[in-house]
C-alpha cells in the first residue's frame, strides 16, 4: 500500500511539473512573440519623430516601454490561453463536446463581427465602451486561435510553438522588460523636475481690444484684468494666422504655418517637429491637455508628448464647453499639486456660434431681427443687410462669450491660489486669433481670411513665479517665439539639433525685440502674407500682387493703406518679406490632411472650415 502511495504521489508530482514546464514555456513564448510585436511597434513610433536625434532619451526610452508593456503582455495571454486550450482539446472526447465547441464558435465569430460594425459606424473613437469592445475582440480572437489549434494534433501544436527553445530567452526579455518600467519609476523619482509648474491658457477667437487691460471700455475680463496686475503685459502680440490649427501649431512647434505645410485646410502636424509639450515630457513633467475644439484634436497631432489629453467637450459650435474646461482643469490640479506639471486649457465659447449668457447681457434692448446662437451662415448671408444696431448686438454677443469664459477662467486663477499654486506657476494667457465685425466694408464676419490686426492682433500675458507687479511691453513681438520663451522661463532648453523659427523674448533687451521682424500668413479662400516691422505693417497678396502698407504707431486701425504714398518703407518692407519667403521656402512641408469622423466633418463644415 506505501508503495501504491508513493507511486501515485510520484506520478502527481510529475505531472504537475509537466504542467509547470508548459506554463512556463507559454509564458516564454508569449514574451519573444510580444517583444518582436513590439520592437515592430516601437520602431513605427519613433521613426517619425527625432527624438534619438534629439538626444531626447526619456521620451524615447517611454515609448519603448509603451510598446513592450502592451504586446508583451498581450501576447503572454493569447499564447498562454492558446496552450491552455491546446492542453485541453486533448481531454476531450465525446462528440456533445465538440458540437458545444462548433456552437461557441460561430457565436464568437458573430459577436467579433458585430462588434466590429459597431465601432466602426457608431461608437466615437475615444469612448470608453469603444476600449471594451476592443479588449474584448482580443480575447476573443485568441479563443478563435486557439480553436484553431485545437484542431491540430498535439505534438505538431508544440512544434509550431517551439516550446523547448523558448524558456531562456523569453524569461530574459520577461527581467528586462521589468527593469525597464522600474528603471523609468526610478528616473522620474531621482530626476524630477525642479522648475514650476506651468499653465497655458488658450481662448479661441480672442482678439485683443475686446480685453480690459488692453483698453476695451467694455468690463468684459475682470479675471483676466487681475491676472495681468501680476504679470508681463505684452500689448501688441502677433499670431502667425488668423486661424486655430496653424496658429496653435505655430506656438507649440516654434515653425511658420507654412513651414509645417498648411495651405488651405487642417493637417496633421508632422512628428518631427518638436512641440512644447515633449520638451515637458522629457524633463519629467506631467502633461495634460484639456481642449473644446476639433482643430487642435489628436487627430491633427497635438496630443504629442501629452500624458493625458482631454478632448471630450470637442463638441461643436452649439455647445458650451467652459465650465466642463474648467472642472477638468480643477480635477487635475488637484490631484497632480505636488507634482510638477505642464497644464494646456483650451476655452473654445467666443468662438461663433454667438451665444448670450443671461449674465452678461450687455444689449438687452435689442430688438432687431438677430438672435443668439444664430448659425455663422446666416449671419455671413445678412451681412450686407446689417444696420449698425444689428452689427452692435453682434458684438455684445461675442462680448458675453468672452466675460462668461473669462469667469470659469477666473475659476481656475482662483483654485491655483487655493492650492498654494499660484505664486510658484509661470501662467500664460493668449488667443490663436482674432475675430471681425464688418469693420472692412465687405461684410465679412469671423476669421481665417485676412490679416489686419482684428484678426492676429491677440492678448499676451504672462505671470512669472514670484512676480507680482505688473510690467507693460509694447514691442511688437510673434507669438512664434512663444514655444523657446516658455522653455527658457522654466530653466529648460530645446535641443540644439532642432531647428526652429521662433527666438526666446528678452525682456533685458528691449532693442533688439523691437527690431524683430513678424510674420502672419493664410491660405484660407485667399493668400496673403504680413510683415510687422519697427511700427510699419505690409499685407501682400502673392496671387494678384497687392501691397497694402500701413503705419501702425499713427493708424493703429488700418485705416489708409500708403503703398503709393511712401516708397521707401514700401521697399524695405518688401526686402524683409522677400527675404522670409527665400528663407522658409527650403523647409516647407508636404503635410498629410487628416481623415475626420463623418460627425468631425459635419462640424467643421458648419463652421465653415470644410466645403
Amino acid at each position: 500500500m506505501l508503495e501504491s502511495g508513493t507511486q501515485v504521489s510520484e506520478s502527481a508530482i510529475g505531472d504537475n511539473t509537466i504542467r509547470l514546464n508548459k506554463a512556463i514555456a507559454a509564458l516564454s513564448m508569449g514574451a519573444i512573440v510580444g517583444f518582436i510585436a513590439g520592437l515592430i511597434s516601437f520602431h513605427t513610433s519613433i521613426a517619425p519623430t527625432g527624438y534619438i536625434q534629439y538626444g531626447m532619451f526619456r521620451l524615447t526610452a517611454s515609448i519603448l516601454q509603451e510598446s513592450l508593456n502592451k504586446w508583451m503582455f498581450l501576447s503572454i495571454i493569447v499564447v498562454s490561453f492558446v496552450a491552455f486550450l491546446v492542453e485541453l482539446r486533448i481531454r476531450i472526447k465525446d462528440r456533445r463536446a465538440l458540437k458545444v465547441f462548433w456552437l461557441s464558435f460561430v457565436s464568437i465569430l458573430f459577436f467579433f463581427l458585430s462588434t466590429w460594425a459597431l465601432r466602426r459606424y457608431w461608437l466615437p473613437e475615444k469612448s470608453f465602451l469603444m476600449n471594451i469592445l476592443v479588449h474584448a475582440e482580443m480575447f476573443l480572437l485568441a479563443i478563435i486561435l486557439g480553436r484553431v489549434l485545437m484542431k491540430m494534433k498535439w505534438k505538431t501544436s508544440l512544434k509550431l510553438l517551439r516550446i523547448r527553445h523558448t524558456r531562456k530567452p523569453g524569461l530574459v526579455l520577461i527581467v528586462f522588460l521589468l527593469l525597464l518600467n522600474l528603471g523609468i519609476i526610478i528616473d522620474r523619482r531621482i530626476n524630477s523636475p525642479t522648475g514650476p509648474n506651468i499653465v497655458l491658457i488658450i481662448v479661441d477667437t480672442l482678439r485683443a481690444d475686446h480685453v480690459g487691460c488692453y483698453g476695451y471700455g467694455r468690463n468684459t475680463t475682470p479675471s483676466i484684468d487681475r491676472l495681468s496686475l501680476n504679470s508681463i503685459l505684452f500689448k501688441n502680440a502677433i499670431s502667425a494666422a488668423p486661424w486655430t490649427t496653424p496658429s496653435i501649431g505655430s506656438m507649440f512647434t516654434s515653425q511658420y504655418p507654412a513651414v509645417l505645410g498648411f495651405r488651405d485646410k487642417p493637417i496633421i502636424i508632422d512628428q518631427r517637429f518638436l512641440t512644447l509639450t515633449e520638451i515637458f515630457k522629457e524633463n519629467n513633467y506631467v502633461t495634460k491637455g484639456i481642449i473644446s475644439h476639433a482643430h487642435v484634436s489628436s487627430a491633427l497631432g497635438f496630443d504629442q508628448g501629452f500624458d493625458s489629453y482631454d478632448e471630450e467637450n470637442a463638441k461643436g459650435h452649439g455647445h458650451i464647453s467652459s465650465p466642463s474646461i474648467t472642472e477638468k482643469a480643477i480635477c487635475f490640479l488637484k490631484t497632480c499639486k505636488n507634482r510638477r506639471f505642464f497644464l494646456f486649457l483650451h476655452y473654445f465659447d467666443p468662438h461663433f456660434d454667438y451665444i448670450l449668457h443671461e449674465d452678461y447681457d450687455y444689449y438687452p434692448d435689442y430688438n432687431g431681427p438677430l438672435y443668439s446662437s444664430q448659425p455663422i451662415r446666416e449671419l455671413r448671408e445678412k451681412a450686407p443687410q446689417m444696420t449698425a444696431d444689428d452689427a452692435r448686438y453682434i458684438k455684445a454677443l461675442y462680448d458675453s462669450e468672452i466675460s462668461f469664459t473669462d469667469e470659469h477662467i477666473g475659476v481656475v486663477l482662483d483654485e491655483l491660489k487655493n492650492l498654494g499654486l499660484y505664486d510658484t506657476t509661470l501662467i500664460i494667457l493668449t488667443a490663436d486669433h482674432g475675430e471681425e465685425f464688418l469693420e472692412r466694408g465687405d461684410y465679412w464676419i469671423g476669421h481665417t481670411k485676412k490679416l489686419y490686426q482684428e484678426q492676429i492682433h491677440v492678448p499676451l500675458i504672462m505671470k512669472l513665479p514670484g512676480h507680482n507687479e505688473q510690467e507693460i511691453m509694447h514691442e511688437y513681438l510673434g507669438l512664434i517665439n512663444l514655444m523657446p520663451t516658455i522653455v527658457d522661463y522654466a530653466g529648460l532648453w530645446i535641443p540644439g539639433e532642432y531647428r526652429r523659427e521662433g527666438r526666446t523674448i528678452d525682456m533685458s533687451d528691449i532693442e533688439e525685440l523691437g527690431n524683430r521682424a513678424i510674420f502672419s500668413q493664410t491660405r484660407r479662400w485667399t493668400s496673403l502674407q504680413s510683415v510687422t516691422w519697427k511700427g510699419w505693417k505690409l499685407i501682400y497678396n502673392p496671387i494678384v500682387k497687392s501691397r497694402q502698407l500701413f503705419n501702425l504707431q499713427k493708424d493703429p486701425a488700418e485705416s489708409r493703406n500708403l503703398a503709393r504714398e511712401n516708397d521707401k518703407a514700401l521697399n524695405a518692407m518688401e526686402i524683409v518679406l522677400q527675404k522670409w519667403n527665400g528663407q522658409i521656402k527650403s523647409r516647407k512641408t508636404q503635410a498629410e490632411e487628416p481623415d475626420f469622423a463623418e460627425e468631425q466633418k459635419r462640424h467643421l463644415r458648419s463652421l465653415g472650415y470644410l466645403q
